[in-house]
């Protein structure tokens, strides 16, 4: 395994390219820091984007959601998928609102989804997601009580 994923047209950064970046303990840091991920895929043609939270394992992507709705009956077909991060860091003001931006970290993964059907491995993905979240509300309770 390299230490960063490979590029091509489909994921090369194109506008600022010079600050893309495709080393994968970058990737996998903006992917275990979010808390929420957006999931595009295609149904007869018609795109849907649909937030939804997710853990990453190794380098493999679950996505938590119900077996029946439409997105998981997609993606469990075969169907491709686009999952994107955002990360936002900060606001950069301007006397201009044209010259307003944001500073933020993302990550874009594009694949082919699976579903998950051994018990053993649903079983590790669900305990991986329920502890990141429950770390985290925990992490957040201990900073609003200053301890």
């Amino acid at each position: 395994m390299t230490d960063s994923f490979p590029t091509a047209d489909r994921n090369r950064v194109r506008r600022r390219s010079q600050r893309g970046n495709y080393n994968r303990e970058t990737v996998h840091a903006i992917l275990d820091e979010a808390r929420v991920c957006h999931v595009g895929f295609s149904v007869d043609e018609q795109p849907y984007v649909i937030p939804t939270i997710h853990v990453r394992m190794g380098d493999a992507l679950y996505l938590h959601g119900s077996a029946a709705n439409r997105m998981m009956t997609t993606l469990a077909a075969g169907g491709r998928a686009c999952v994107t991060v955002t990360l936002i860091d900060g606001l950069v003001l301007a006397r201009s609102a044209f010259h307003h931006s944001m500073e933020y970290r993302s990550a874009i993964v594009f694949g082919t989804a699976r579903a998950v059907t051994d018990h053993d491995e649903k079983l590790q993905a669900l305990e991986h997601i329920v502890e990141r979240w429950i770390r985290s509300a925990f992490s957040r309770l201990r900073s609003s009580l200053g301890t």
